[in-house]
């Protein structure tokens, strides 16, 4: 694990950021030479290339410590191997197949802004989509602490378009302060039962 870190890093520094910094100088401060801007231009395509087709080869042991070893190959004065990789392999394989990979990219070029709407469209579907997933599974959870509990007992929901008022306290019963009137209500509702013995058959009570 630490060596692999290790090996990005020293890609990132000696494969990417060097390289890129060398080529800056060049062209600011040696824009009419054409050798060493030529040399830079082989560089960055090779290394696109390899980018490019990284998928394929990446299932090699030691793929990043190769890599980086390559990448210094490239652009280390003494070896130079832009010169020898592009004008030995690169070069002749895309000259090749220039017209039709031409053709295609104009085609994708022409396409292009139709590629851009379609994806940045369903980027923003899905995400949008996938945010309120997740708003909702945490608002499923069930909440810790007091404030948890005053939530369940309020029946409050972030998802609520309206309050519901507060139920009215339960009424008092006039019998419950005098026990006399209980009675007396009983014994006239014993009368009407009475009274109406249909009625009181069928279980209804006036």
């Amino acid at each position: 694990m630490l060596g692999e870190l290790l090996s990005k890093i020293l890609l990132l520094l000696f494969g990417y950021a060097m390289p890129a910094f060398e080529c800056f100088k060049t062209v600011e401060t040696r824009p009419n030479d054409a050798h060493m801007l030529r040399f830079w231009c082989q560089y960055w395509i090779i290394v696109a290339m390899v980018i490019a087709f990284e998928s394929v080869i990446s299932w090699m042991p030691m793929y990043s410590e190769m890599k980086l070893a390559f990448f210094v190959y490239l652009w280390y004065p003494k070896t130079k191997g832009s010169d020898v990789v592009y004008d030995t392999f690169l070069r002749p394989i895309v000259m090749q197949y220039e017209p039709n990979i031409e053709q295609r990219l104009l085609h994708l070029r022409a396409k292009s802004g139709q590629l851009l709407s379609f994806y940045v469209k369903n980027f923003a579907d899905k995400g949008t989509a996938f945010f309120m997933d997740v708003l909702r599974y945490v608002v499923s959870e069930k909440p810790d602490g007091s404030n948890g509990e005053r939530n369940k007992k309020s029946g409050w929901s972030p998802f609520a378009t309206k309050r519901r008022p507060p139920s009215p306290p339960p009424q008092e019963s006039i019998f419950d302060s005098n026990p006399d009137a209980a009675v007396v209500a009983e014994a006239l509702r014993a009368t009407i039962g009475a009274a109406n013995p249909r009625r009181a058959h069928n279980g209804k009570h006036y």
